[in-house]
């Protein structure tokens, strides 16, 4: 991908000072500069010299910095003193007594009665501060980010094959791939500027991309050399027909599976029952697409296959994501240049939260059912082992539900918008409201805030230093560059006074949080993740400046970081250095230590067979059409931040629902109609927009809006993945009727045109 500096600059002239940071609006993890004019965030400019983007920039990317100046900044704590009363501004002692007194008030009813729910959009410093305080302090399992949401698949994937999370291959693979493929991964909306990258790819190397999606969505319509349009929920079983043909064509390398592998007697006799006429059946496509998906697959050495929410926001998520993984290993495609599995993150901060611990892992993924693990954290922490109660985390929803049974009083929301992301809202809020909700955010106007009892204002991207690490290992720096607003700080000061405030002291009475600056926990970070995977003892911010992004591991064998895991082909599942024992995907059973000593593989990856199964929920007479819901790209998440940019709030104001010609036809709809989507759950009421880019019988709506009646989450489900646990928001029965018609807005006619290939959708938009 050739250099060149993107740039959104909104002053005269030039800045007072250009200060280097990184994109924060997906997981990519772009090099940029912040412009900074009398004290104010004035634009951004790519770095040509990063070596994730070379200086693109995509389009959140470019203009959802000017939230930071939005005039909804929460400049003041606030507090509602009872329930029903109005919120009141406070200054933060009066703020952080009331917390405390609440906080020791559920404390009082036990420690499981306290809840956290935090973000991928911290800083590593952050998240390893507060993965401190929970987990040495509080010692509670109820924590958990809303990386669930997005990307634990990922994590668990990686552990069912690897041992131990972390991505395999690294953006520098893609660039030298010969085939690519991407499994529920809409690159072209969700990380624009890697897109970029695999177009170049793409035509420097004269390769091919596969893309499997239910949706002809606008990386099908750039891209696609192949496109597997399977039915939503049948990943499993395209997996294991993939592996089926690798099998039956000889295309497996048996020296590589014997040395380097465990389980594949078990898998083969699994993928035995999925021939490829069974699979093309279940999957809804035609025989043909498979074989040749599984030709190219079998005839290319250098192969880097993606995965992201198409495949993970499933209830067979983690199954089908280790399958992917099991693909490269059955063909050899892993560990050397060009090749191996990439199981993305969605959040630009996800990996740092699922390395430090602060959501369902523990910190430097170590094992919390491996008393050595343990011990080493007890010892790195000085906080005594025999009094230590290492907790499974519980994931968002069985929090959720806990709270719904009154098992939960206190939840601390932090760097996210529940009432808007999480799945059935009706239900959610009903639960949300009856707790004492706490929500730490930059935003005072957000859905979530409406619901809170205390409200903390805090520092966000470009106001606060600290390390961001992207879907591909590579560790960013980011740099303050202005004052938060008003009183508003940083997540990473809040922790630290929370934690001496509850008295959270080590074994020489000393506070367990002993740093004072993001630079001081980051040198500590380094102790605590040397000889693990994720091992930063060797990385520096003053190597990270120099290079502008490190990959782990970066360490004495590797002092300017890796670009690839597991060159050595030995694996992180030596039964002391695992991250976890293991689960079953069928019902998430954990395995304990003396089940692994039985397959202890020492080193070799496994190789995990599963079976196809019925997504829940499927459609009836009543509710005959199944909702996928899926990301746009111009907006983040619930448009806390992209919602604020009047260019990208001009491109998708509202949200819409894609509709198959045929299905419309037959309900009287066309473009621009006002339609209604009906499920168990509730109603959502939206503008039609009437396109192939669907199956028939299946309805997509984005699911980034949350006000009224546009939210897509009224409709999914908390079924969820037993060994993720992440949602399944991809195939949920709802009903669908015309409203009344409408003349279509010009956004609506352009967005029409991006999803039917005669506009493509725009990767820097130049304003």
């Amino acid at each position: 991908m050739e250099k060149r500096i993107d740039s959104n600059l909104q002053i005269e002239g030039e800045p007072d000072q250009w200060v280097h940071s990184a994109c924060l609006l997906c997981s990519n993890g772009c090099g940029m500069d912040i412009a900074v004019k009398d004290g104010r965030i004035a634009g951004v400019r790519g770095n040509p010299d990063h070596p994730v983007n070379f200086g693109h920039l995509g389009p959140k990317g470019k203009h959802a910095w000017v939230a930071n100046n939005d005039r909804q900044r929460g400049t003041l704590p606030m507090i509602r003193r009872h329930k029903g009363a109005a919120m009141e501004q406070v200054d933060w002692p009066e703020a952080m007594d009331f917390f405390i007194a609440r906080f020791r008030a559920a404390w009082d009813q036990g420690h499981e009665n306290l809840a956290c729910y935090n973000s991928g959009q911290l800083t590593l410093e952050e998240f390893y501060t507060l993965a401190k305080l929970w987990r040495g302090g509080l010692q509670s399992s109820n924590i958990d980010g809303n990386t669930r949401l997005c990307t634990a698949t990922s994590a668990t994937g990686l552990m069912a094959n690897f041992g131990a999370d972390g991505p395999v291959a690294s953006y520098v693979d893609i660039d030298q791939a010969d085939l690519l493929c991407l499994y529920g991964h809409n690159v072209a909306e969700s990380q624009t500027v890697l897109w970029e990258r695999m177009l170049a790819a793409k035509k420097n190397n004269g390769g091919r991309i596969i893309v499997v999606d239910p949706r002809k969505s606008p990386t099908v319509r750039q891209g696609a050399d192949l496109h597997i349009q399977l039915r939503a929920g049948t990943n499993v079983a395209l997996m294991n027909g993939l592996i089926h043909l690798l099998i039956r064509r000889e295309a497996v390398r048996e020296d590589f599976v014997n040395a380097h592998t465990s389980g594949f007697p078990m898998l083969k006799t699994v993928c035995d029952e999925y021939p490829p006429e069974r699979v093309a059946e279940i999957c809804g496509i035609e025989q043909s697409i498979l074989e040749t998906a599984a030709d190219w697959i079998g005839g290319t050495e250098k192969m880097v296959s993606t995965v992201l929410q198409g495949f993970y926001q499933s209830v067979e998520a983690t199954a089908a994501s280790s399958l992917v993984n099991t693909v490269h290993l059955l063909t050899g495609a892993i560990g050397k240049p060009g090749a191996g599995p990439l199981l993305m993150a969605g959040q630009p901060s996800a990996m740092s939260n699922r390395e430090a611990g602060a959501d369902g892992s523990y910190p430097a993924y170590r094992n919390p059912h491996n008393e050595k693990h343990m011990r080493e954290l007890c010892a790195l922490w000085n906080i005594p082992f025999d009094d230590f109660h290492p907790e499974v985390p519980n994931d968002i929803l069985t929090m959720m539900e806990s709270a719904e049974r009154g098992e939960i009083e206190f939840m601390w929301v932090i760097g996210t918008n529940p009432l808007v992301s999480l799945p059935d809202q009706n239900r959610s809020r009903k639960i949300l409201d009856k707790l004492f909700l706490v929500v730490q955010d930059p935003f005072v106007d957000t859905e979530s805030v409406a619901l809170a009892d205390i409200y903390f204002p805090t520092a966000m991207w470009g106001e606060k230093t600290g390390c961001v690490t992207n879907a591909e290992r590579s560790v960013n720096l980011m740099l303050k560059a202005v004052e938060p607003p008003g009183q508003a700080r940083s997540d990473f000061d809040i922790f630290i006074d929370v934690s001496r405030r509850l008295g959270f002291l080590d074994q020489d009475k000393k506070p367990l949080i002993g740093f004072q600056e993001p630079r001081d926990a980051f040198e500590e970070w380094r102790r605590v993740s040397a000889g693990r995977p994720c091992d930063y003892s060797a990385m520096t911010y003053e190597l990270i400046l120099e290079m502008g992004a490190v990959r782990w591991p970066c360490n004495a064998r590797h002092p300017r970081g890796t670009e690839r895991l597991y060159e050595d082909l030995h694996f992180w599942t030596g039964i002391d250095d695992c991250e976890s024992y293991g689960a079953d995907f069928l019902t998430g059973n954990k395995h304990t230590r003396d089940n692994y000593k039985h397959i202890d593989p020492k080193g070799k990856a496994f190789l995990k067979p599963a079976h196809y199964r019925r997504q829940p929920n499927p459609v009836t007479e009543a509710f005959p059409f199944l909702l996928n819901t899926g990301r746009l790209v111009y907006h983040f998440h619930t448009r806390t931040k992209t919602g604020r940019s009047d260019v990208l709030n001009r491109r998708a104001p509202h949200a819409y629902v894609e509709i198959h010609p045929e299905d419309a036809a037959r309900h009287g709809i066309a473009l621009g109609d006002t339609v209604e989507i009906t499920s168990p759950q509730g109603t959502w009421q939206g503008l039609a927009m009437v396109v192939d880019s669907v199956r028939q019988g299946e309805v997509f709506i984005p699911f980034h809006y949350g006000q009224g009646l546009e939210a897509a989450n009224q409709h999914t489900w908390y079924a969820r993945d037993p060994v993720s646990k992440q949602p399944q928001f991809k195939s949920s029965p709802v009903a669908l009727r015309k409203l009344s018609f409408g003349a279509p807005e010009q956004w609506l006619v352009d967005r029409l045109k991006e999803l039917d290939g005669s506009m493509t959708v725009p990767f820097a938009m130049r304003t």
